[in-house]
């Protein structure tokens, strides 16, 4: 995981590892034009956004609606927290 050795009790933090398998697949497939070293956002959020749909396939439109709702929120607020943050890659 990245930068935490962690003990082999400890539960990995679900947000690191999506993190480092993002940059996993662009560093060995790069990018669809052919970039190296460039994570495409587009294919990253609807990567993400299949993901969301995938999990939440069969909840009534109204758990779907208050899960969409809570991840607009969640991404402003963490977007909010790493602007005060020095520096990149805030993975545990």
């Amino acid at each position: 995981m990245s930068e935490n050795p962690a003990s082999s009790n400890e539960r990995p933090c679900l947000h690191c590892l999506i993190g480092d398998l993002i940059d996993e697949f662009y560093a060995e497939y790069g990018t669809s034009t052919g970039e190296t070293d460039v994570i495409d956002m587009d294919e990253t959020l609807a990567a993400l956004a299949k993901t969301v749909a995938d999990l939440t396939h069969g909840t009534d439109l109204a758990e779907r609606q208050r899960i969409k709702d809570e991840l607009v929120r969640d991404i402003a607020e963490f977007e909010a927290e790493y602007e005060k943050e020095p520096g990149p890659g805030l993975r545990h």
